[in-house]
């Protein structure tokens, strides 16, 4: 009877967990419900509407139907993105070196591959990847994705290489076993190469009589998100240099190749980030191909620019330094050159939030001088003898200041299997479009088919008024480009590449506070790089002394630069904004730390490279005004608010949410009438995110589905499959084909990938430029150029938004580093901010559309980027004319970006990832966005309530011109469909309470009664 009575107190004991296990869950998974039915796929709604109308309710259609669980149409969809992302690779990938012809090396060569990262190991996943953290990898940087739950199946550099060439097994096998691997992590990052005792003589054998072909060895460097490159590594170098054991590697086989064994040295460089790539003669490397991350079937494209049977068309879109640290940026930069303020404590006294928000701050000193714009322009001035050019200063070898010493490869460099020319045949401007017209004939000169790329650079005058008024200038910038088709030998194709006149203004913060056209000479050039197009411009200016890209005298070529005068300054073309009735000044003023009564900054100017470059950090010292700023409440009701009562809500007009899919955004008498049925509680409902937002029952507004990125979708999921979307090759892959037909087509297929998942919106990387080349997310960005940004940008968008996808580019802005991003003071002058940071931006949302917009983390100044009136609402719906919603970035407990009311009174319109219970925080009651507009609202404050009204507006204008609309007519209304998860914890919650009630009941039974009753019975 004993164990009787134990198995009856152990089962209720069991029980009883079971019911506490469940009972705790259920609270959480409510808590996260939207994230958990996104990663579940589980629709939570069904929209029905009346019979009888005869609407066709698709509006917007993808080119493989509108039916999404159409398992014929999405495979076809997959496949075609699949041919699409290896054609990428084939047109984006970087021929940077290429003696005598040693590419294309032939199918069926025998060949040994090197460097361990180009072996997957017996113990890694191939293309596995994460957030921060301490991670170890072997095998190639396929992607910042994981390629674990595509479509396609993974193509593996091995297996690409092997279905082509004659491969050494010994060395497979030994790089395999070996134990060598990189570790992916601020603290400990390793390199992961083998080192030079590894290379056995039974290992060397293994190549002496055969596989000796060529020997192919791929470098890899991977960053990610919350991990930079560093800039100083164990190694003490950065590390993007080459490490000791990847130059014992090469000298190795250095040695082999002199010694007559192998024939000869290719190089594969698996990287988005720059690296230092100045020494590859000395290692008599014979063959460079840059490649980037090409994602999950990459490296087929890689094997067919290998063979032959692809030629290399990719050009560079970022600047390729010998010593990575010799950029102006490195001054501030990274985690090792994020200071702290001078006054720190003051500052942690001060502020409410949390100490490691509030404590760093950048400084872009280097002004516009990022990239090509600073080695470019430097190089300009020490050939004219101008601004103390080649001072010491700045200089990587200690002597004076000379191009050649710093530069590997420039932006817009790559070598082709053949040989083109370019004649620039003239340029038009039309008056009506303010676009020049350049044309470029390009022809075939080699004996190989291929494609070129024209590109085209400007220079705008640098002269006295500019001095004066800190008006800098690059000597270059590109402002247009095209790429021809296949040219077989011989052939021609004359390319018409359109200009805006806009992109010649430069930004004067000083004086006329606006963008001017300054007087003097302006000059288009074509070029095969943007130091070939400078070189035309100072030969057109009858310049003397240039050398090429490779350090080689260059004369130019004054036919292929175009100039005209402009006879004064122009200050009024641009003074107004191209897309509203807005004038265009100043709004920047609090990013300039010099406007801020603290310690001061002198910015990076060609008038003076000597004085003005930022060899030195500023020790700042915050004031009590930029510690208020800090703090981040930043909102007090206006004195002329308008009251509540002011306000209508919750009346039935009768106008359902798909009745304003063609009302025009100023139509603010049609928009008044349909927010007046809103209760304050229903607006409020769609402020925080889940990957989505709940649906708005009162007005038929289904519940939306969002998720990252245009790399691989992958936080969200086919519907019919529960599979991610492609996992393209990186969006510098990208960028670097040059070919807008190209991006127009990735943009197209992800579009229609997102719309097979039902996937409302994309928040996605890409305008964020690349200001130093260690930023850990650099491989999700276009480049180091804000003009490139803004052209390729506008692409992107117009061929996702055209599918009815919301575009939700991220990160606005300045957020180009991944150390201190969370909340960093960033300071910079207003002429970057708008040339550089903000152009990057620009143009997916004043010509490509894009209806979505998530801030970045860090500060304008000291202001939170999702808090900044000037960034949200002067400069996006003011200047820009834009209609669509913003988001902040993931909220996850970060308490300085939850100063809501001070968020959305600036001009934020919803909260990614604001969730109770998620992130550093454990208690789970933490309030919400909605919670505090709500308070702020039920205590009176009426311009809050016409705050949540705008930003109920921008959430369904963008909301309504997406797929949620399709299905839907003005009868529709939503059924409710309970989750089947909540029903499992509803019926487990009932069932383990019922067994434990039951268990408890048997125990005192057993102990109280018939236990009583057999003592009895004794």
């Amino acid at each position: 009877m004993k164990i009787k009575k134990e198995i009856t107190r152990g089962l209720g004991a069991v029980s009883a967990c079971l019911l506490t296990v469940v009972s705790l869950g259920t609270p959480v998974a409510e808590a996260y419900e939207g994230r958990l039915n996104t990663v579940l796929g589980i629709e939570t709604t069904k929209t029905v509407s009346d019979e009888g109308l005869d609407v066709d309710t698709d509006y917007y259609k993808s080119d493989y139907g509108t039916d999404i669980y159409d398992g014929d149409k999405l495979q076809q969809l997959e496949d075609d993105a699949a041919a699409q992302a290896v054609a990428e690779q084939e047109e984006g990938s970087v021929l940077l070196k290429n003696d005598n012809n040693a590419l294309p090396l032939a199918a069926g060569s025998s060949i040994t591959l090197f460097g361990q990262n180009s072996i997957e190991s017996t113990e890694s996943v191939a293309g596995s990847t994460g957030f921060g953290g301490p991670q170890s990898y072997s095998g190639p940087f396929y992607s910042y994705h994981s390629t674990a739950n595509s479509t396609q199946e993974l193509v593996t550099y091995l297996g690409a290489m092997e279905s082509v060439y004659d491969v050494n097994q010994t060395m497979v096998k030994a790089y395999q076993e070996s134990g060598y691997m990189r570790v992916k992590s601020v603290d400990d990052p390793q390199i992961g190469e083998a080192p030079a005792d590894f290379y056995t003589e039974n290992l060397k054998n293994s190549w002496q009589d055969q596989y000796n072909d060529a020997a192919v060895v791929m470098l890899t460097r991977q960053a990610s998100e919350d991990c930079d490159l560093l800039l100083e590594d164990p190694e003490g170098i950065s590390q993007l240099a080459l490490h000791q054991d990847e130059k014992d590697l090469l000298n190795m086989l250095k040695e082999q190749k002199e010694q007559g064994v192998f024939k000869k040295i290719i190089l594969l460089v698996n990287s988005n980030w720059a690296m230092e790539l100045g020494d590859l003669d000395d290692y008599d490397v014979d063959a460079c191909l840059w490649i980037g991350s090409p994602g999950i079937v990459g490296f087929t494209g890689v094997v067919n620019l290998l063979q032959g049977e692809a030629n290399p068309s990719g050009k560079l879109v970022d600047t390729y330094a010998k010593n990575s640290l010799s950029a102006p940026a490195i001054t501030y930069a990274q985690m090792k050159n994020t200071p702290e303020w001078a006054n720190l404590d003051e500052v942690l006294e001060y502020c409410s939030d949390s100490d490691q928000y509030v404590s760093n701050y950048l400084i872009y000193a280097e002004d516009i001088y990022v990239g090509y714009k600073y080695y470019e322009t430097r190089y300009e001035d020490t050939v004219l003898g101008n601004g103390n050019a080649d001072s010491i200063v700045g200089s990587s070898t200690g002597k004076a200041w000379n191009y050649n010493d710093e530069i590997a490869y420039p932006f817009g460099y790559g070598l082709s299997y053949t040989t083109f020319s370019q004649t620039l045949d003239g340029v038009e401007y039309d008056e009506t479009t303010d676009t020049y017209n350049v044309k470029v004939t390009v022809t075939n000169t080699g004996d190989v088919a291929g494609k070129s790329v024209a590109e085209v650079y400007a220079q705008t005058p640098y002269g006295d008024y500019e001095k004066e008024n800190n008006v800098e200038k690059s000597a270059v910038q590109v402002v247009g480009f095209d790429k021809t088709d296949i040219l077989a030998p011989g052939a021609s194709e004359t390319l018409e590449i359109p200009v805006e006149r806009y992109l010649l203004a430069s930004y004067d913060y000083t004086n006329a506070k606006g963008y001017i056209l300054s007087e003097g000479d302006y000059y288009f050039a074509i070029g095969d790089d943007a130091h070939d197009a400078l070189n035309n411009i100072l030969a057109a200016k009858g310049a003397k002394g240039m050398t090429d890209a490779l350090g080689e005298k260059a004369e130019g070529n004054a036919e292929k630069a175009y100039s005209w005068n402009n006879a004064k300054l122009d200050t009024e073309s641009y003074k107004m904004s191209r897309y509203s009735d807005m004038e265009v000044t100043n709004q920047f003023d609090d990013a300039n730390l010099n406007n801020l009564g603290t310690d001061t900054v002198t910015y990076l100017s060609r008038s003076d490279w000597e004085g003005t470059y930022p060899a030195e950090q500023v020790s700042v010292t915050a004031t009590e005004d930029m510690m208020k700023t800090l703090n981040g409440d930043l909102y007090t009701e206006p004195e002329d608010a308008p009251s509540v009562d002011d306000f209508t809500q919750g009346v039935d007009a009768g106008i359902n949410f798909v009745a304003m899919k063609d009302v025009d955004y100023d139509d603010d008498a049609t928009w008044d009438k349909f927010l007046d049925q809103l209760t304050v509680e229903e607006m409020a409902s769609i402020l925080p995110d889940q990957n989505g937002s709940v649906l708005v029952e009162s007005i038929a507004m289904p519940s939306t589905y969002r998720g990252d990125d245009m790399d691989c979708l992958e936080q969200v999921t086919f519907k019919l499959t529960g599979k991610s979307g492609i996992v393209w090759p990186s969006t510098v892959v990208m960028t670097c084909t040059w070919n807008k037909d190209d991006v127009a087509k990735r943009s197209s297929m992800a579009a229609n990938e997102a719309y097979f998942m039902g996937a409302t919106e994309i928040w996605s990387g890409g305008p964020n430029c690349h200001r130093t080349q260690f930023n850990g997310r650099a491989s999700a960005y276009y480049s180091e150029d804000g003009n490139m940004g803004y052209l390729v940008g506008t692409v992107v968008a117009e061929n996702v938004q055209k599918y009815g996808i919301i575009l939700g580019y991220k990160h606005m802005v300045v957020n180009d580093q991944e150390a201190h991003r969370e909340s960093a003071a960033t300071f910079t002058n207003e002429q970057a901010l708008r040339e550089q940071y903000l152009r990057a931006f620009e143009g997916a949302y004043t010509k490509g559309g894009a209806m979505g917009c998530m801030t970045a983390f860090n500060r304008i100044g000291c202001t939170y980027c999702g808090s900044s009136s000037a960034l949200l609402t002067t400069v996006m719906r003011g200047e820009w004319a834009y209609k669509g919603h913003v988001t902040s970035d993931a909220v996850v407990n970060m308490d300085y970006k939850k100063h809501y009311t001070s968020n959305i009174t600036a001009g934020l319109d919803y909260w990614c990832w604001d969730m109770a219970g998620f992130g550093a925080s454990d208690d789970s009651s933490v309030v919400l966005s909605k919670d505090m507009v709500t308070e702020a609202i039920e205590n009176g404050d009426g311009y809050m309530l016409q705050t949540l009204r705008n930003a109920t507006k921008h959430n369904v204008y963008a909301q309504v011109h997406s797929i949620l609309i399709n299905g839907l007519d003005e009868t529709s209304h939503v059924v409710h469909i309970t989750p089947w998860w909540k029903t499992a914890l509803k019926a487990a919650t009932i069932g383990f309470g019922t067994i434990t009630i039951l268990f408890i009941v048997l125990y005192y039974l057993e102990m109280l009664v018939w236990s009583k009753k057999r003592g009895e019975n004794a």
